[in-house]
């Protein structure tokens, strides 16, 4: 839609000067002027009264302008609606994840964003959650998921989706026998105390799950006999698997992981066994349409991926 004309007046009547509208709306003084001018003669009224250099509204510009801006308004809406309609967007999103997550959490999001709005480029950037941390600090990332305890002032947060900590038990280890069922839980559950002296399967310091696990243990005096440090999740479970130790696991990881041998997974009795994921990003920025497409798809995919829980 072509609304030239409103917006030229509706310039000129904003500044009140024919340079400064002029070079507003990148057109030369003389073009614009020529153009009020022919407006004005094909209405048949001033629309403009000159006073030196100021154009100030005569009554019927003033009513020509209320009626403008409704236009130029309209037009805008229309303009997105049009956009929405057949996904002309353009622009980059860049969304920050940790490794382990990705796999399961974004592909599916990716791959239907990308078709209903091609002309979007989707930055995936991968890592701990110290590197994604330092990229977000940077101005590097557009969108953050993070646990609910990594989250500052600083950030607009979305809770995405709540994962439960789990236990992960060798199939033939006897602690499997302290297991309890709790009525309308997904899992049964064991009490921390039954691994005091225990050898533990855990992630290096740095990772948030290695984390959770020592803020866990602490909170319940908990020393284990041994600590096998293990970067990768895929590889601590499959020891685990072997009977090496007992590890932990985030449900939505383990949710995805398959096993040559299976391990038992459990809640935590007593304490506070779950985080919420949430979907954040810096409360200063600005929020495209196309972002905000970006964010409901992601929150739908958070609210629908535990249809089955383990």
């Amino acid at each position: 839609m072509n609304m030239k004309e409103q917006q030229y007046v509706c310039t000129l009547a904003k500044y009140g000067n024919i340079t400064k509208a002029a070079a507003s709306l990148y057109i030369s003084q003389p073009a614009l002027s020529i153009f009020i001018n022919n407006l004005e003669k094909n209405l048949g009224t001033p629309l403009f009264e000159r006073a030196g250099k100021q154009f100030i509204l005569t009554y019927a510009g003033e009513r020509y302008v209320q009626a403008a801006e409704a236009m130029l308004r309209l037009e805008q809406t229309f303009s997105e609606e049009l956009k929405e309609i057949t996904g002309n967007y353009t622009g980059r999103i860049r969304i920050g994840v940790q490794i382990r997550r990705a796999p399961w959490l974004l592909p599916p999001v990716i791959a239907a964003y990308e078709s209903a709005f091609p002309n979007v480029e989707i930055i995936l950037e991968e890592g701990t959650m110290d590197f994604l941390e330092e990229k977000y600090r940077n101005f590097e990332l557009d969108l953050l998921l993070c646990n609910a305890h990594e989250a500052d002032s600083s950030m607009t947060t979305y809770p995405l989706m709540q994962e439960h900590l789990l236990i992960a038990v060798p199939k033939r280890h006897p602690i499997n026998e302290k297991a309890v069922y709790v009525p309308g839980s997904p899992h049964r559950y064991l009490d921390l105390e039954h691994l005091q002296g225990e050898a533990l399967i855990l992630q290096k310091p740095s990772q948030s799950l290695r984390k959770d696990v020592d803020r866990l243990l602490l909170e319940k005096n908990i020393t284990p006999g041994k600590i096998r440090e293990i970067r990768s999740i895929e590889t601590a479970m499959q020891m685990v698997g072997e009977g090496l130790g007992i590890g932990f696991n985030r449900e939505g990881y383990a949710h995805n992981m398959t096993y040559p041998k299976a391990v038992n997974y459990y809640g935590i009795s007593g304490c506070s066994d779950s985080a919420d994921l949430l979907l954040a990003h810096r409360r200063t920025m600005p929020i495209t349409a196309y972002t905000q497409k970006m964010i409901d798809m992601l929150l739908e995919r958070g609210r629908n991926f535990y249809q089955y829980r383990l």
